[in-house]
Parts: C-alpha cells; sequence; structure tokens
C-alpha cells in the first residue's frame, strides 16, 4: 500500500485516483482520515464534491461497509470524467498498467478494417489475451479517432502497433488468417509464434494477404446469422489462441 508521503507527492487528479482505489476491508482509520484530507486539498474539485467524499469516508469509518468504498470509487471516475472499469490494473500515473500484461508472440495483421469501433474493440481484446503487436494495413481505420480510442479503453495505448504500407511483415513468421472456410477452431493448431490476420467487415481477408497464409481458421456457429461481427469473431480466436 501506498504511503500518505508517496500519494502526496503525486500529479493532482492522480491523487484522487490513489485516494479512492486504494482503500482495503483493513484500512486503518488514521490512513482512512488522510485519504480523506489529500481530497480535501485538491484544488480541481468542487467544494460539493469534496463534501461528498468526506461523507462518504466517514460512513465507512462508521460502518465499514463495503460498499462506501465502491461509492467513493465511483465518484471519483465521476469527477474525472473518466470510466475506467473497477478491475483494470493501473500505473502510478493512472492509465493501463503494461507492465502487468502477459505477452505470446501472437501478432495481428488487421486487413483493411474499417470501423474504428471495431478497431477498438479489437485492441480490447488484444490487450487481454496475450499480443504483442498489432499492424495496420493502409486502408485501416483511424486508431487515433475518438471512437477508436473510447472502445478500445486505454489499450491503444499499451498495445504496440504499426501502420504497414506492404506486406513485407507477413514473410518469415507463419501467417494464418480468420476467415471462413478454414480448419474449426477447436481443432485448429495454433502456432507459437505466428501473425492472424483479420480481414475487413465487407470483404474478408483480401486475396493478395490470403496468398501468403499458411492456413485458415473458422469459427462455428449455431444460428440464422451468417457472420460474426470481426471483433467478437476476432476476440474468440484470441481466447483460444491464448490458451493453446
Amino acid at each position: 500500500m501506498l504511503t500518505i508521503r508517496k500519494i502526496e507527492g503525486l500529479k493532482p487528479r492522480v491523487r484522487l485516483r490513489k485516494c479512492s482505489s486504494l482503500l482495503i476491508a483493513d484500512s486503518n482509520d488514521d490512513y482512512i482520515r488522510a485519504l480523506d484530507g489529500i481530497v480535501q486539498k485538491l484544488d480541481f474539485l468542487s467544494e460539493g464534491d469534496k463534501e461528498r467524499f468526506h461523507r462518504l469516508y466517514m460512513k465507512y469509518l462508521e460502518d465499514r461497509d463495503i460498499l462506501y468504498l465502491k461509492d467513493i470509487n465511483q465518484l471519483a471516475l465521476q469527477a474525472l470524467g473518466e470510466e475506467m472499469a473497477d478491475w483494470d490494473s493501473l500505473d502510478a500515473e493512472g492509465h493501463l498498467d503494461g507492465a502487468s500484461r502477459r505477452i505470446k508472440a501472437h501478432s495481428l495483421f488487421l486487413d483493411r478494417v474499417r470501423s474504428p469501433y471495431n478497431i477498438g474493440a479489437i485492441f480490447r481484446s488484444a490487450e487481454s489475451f496475450c499480443v504483442d503487436h498489432i499492424y495496420l494495413r493502409e486502408g485501416c481505420g483511424d486508431v487515433g479517432s475518438p471512437r477508436c480510442l473510447r472502445t478500445s479503453r486505454g489499450a491503444v495505448d499499451v498495445v504496440p502497433h504499426t501502420v504497414v504500407e506492404d506486406l513485407s511483415i507477413l514473410k518469415g513468421r507463419t501467417v494464418f488468417a480468420l476467415e471462413t472456410g478454414g480448419d474449426k477452431i477447436s481443432d485448429f493448431h495454433f502456432p507459437e509464434d505466428g501473425i492472424c490476420v483479420i480481414g475487413s467487415e465487407e470483404d474478408g481477408v483480401s486475396p493478395d494477404v490470403l496468398a501468403l497464409c499458411d492456413g485458415r481458421v473458422s469459427i462455428e456457429q449455431f444460428g440464422a446469422k451468417g457472420s460474426l461481427n470481426v471483433s467478437v469473431a476476432t476476440g474468440i480466436m484470441l481466447h483460444s489462441w491464448a490458451l493453446a
């Protein structure tokens, strides 16, 4: 647990994050009061927010009800204008902690995936399932767009990525495509070191890229719909690959 002195040395917004997330069930009374004291000195908070924080800290001191801890965290998110998930691992600056990731030699090649929403969702799954790098072929949607950044929930800042002009990155490693007409995902032999190609939402994997693939994997479906959203399909595949 960070010391009060350490917290006081952090940037103001990070201070609030720590003061709202460091409370645990066995926090002693002095530590809780000290956290409340730090919050009360934050200039960017309104007097109304400071009063609400103080009231919640005092209620927790009195009742030790864990729901008050969640209330404090939620109030901090509102004050910061953020929506980080409760389970995210953050670094000292309040960003996703890339050092906590487990990484394998699993890369993605996005072949003209257009939608920023889908790209952001793919980054989020890639962050969770061990991807070491994402290559985006020219023609993909903008990684830096607000829609992509919002959907990725910070994963764009954690997963290394490169926009590439040609297909040279696909040479020298095992390459396979997530595409229809391939081996069932339950039977597919995932490589320990490889690149999975993800095609566009409308056209699938381009013929020139498919020609460089050593194989393809497909996801069985059991409904009336003929296809899955590209980001959903990528998440299913990445989970299977991470466990292989």
